[in-house]
């Protein structure tokens, strides 16, 4: 059997709405500690101007367009990423990429940490909206046999308890 995969992964519409909730939290905060029923507190200014600063990181990050990214494994295990940076698709960075200890393979969801062949590290974030559900389930079963892979060429598995 061939683990040959080929998958676009989107960027997820289900941490942008996360990320929306948890900036109008921030914000409801801050709001609540600069009206007149903050008095319990010992610093409201302090803590809703914290509160603020979070709510505008939260909100930039989520009105930020993500990344696409194409993830080919080819039959030998070789994991190329393609990050597409724009929407017209002429900025594409195509890179062999190798895949590090640390990488998480849950049944709804994976984080894998590539290296690429200029050594830059980066997380490729897979959740359930950002593939197909068949896709997902391939790609799992790939990551898992590159993990196999790399685990008898040095100590993949004990010290991090991935994949």
């Amino acid at each position: 059997m061939s683990i040959a995969v080929s998958a676009v992964v989107k960027p997820s519409r289900l941490l942008r709405a996360a990320l929306a909730i948890h900036a109008a939290l921030n914000l409801g905060a801050a709001l609540y500690l600069l009206g007149p029923g903050a008095g319990a507190f010992a610093a409201p200014h302090a803590i809703a101007a914290c509160c603020l600063v979070v709510a505008a990181a939260a909100a930039h990050a989520c009105a930020c367009p993500g990344n696409k990214r194409l993830i080919d494994i080819s039959g030998l295990g070789e994991m190329r990423v393609t990050v597409q940076q724009d929407t017209g698709g002429t900025a594409r960075h195509n890179t062999l990429s190798r895949l590090l200890p640390g990488s998480t393979i849950w049944p709804g969801s994976m984080l894998l940490l590539v290296r690429s062949e200029g050594g830059k590290t980066a997380p490729v974030a897979v959740l359930p909206d950002c593939v197909g559900a068949q896709q997902f389930r391939a790609l799992a079963v790939a990551v898992r046999a590159i993990g196999g892979h790399a685990a008898q060429d040095q100590d993949f598995f004990d010290p991090h308890k991935i994949l």
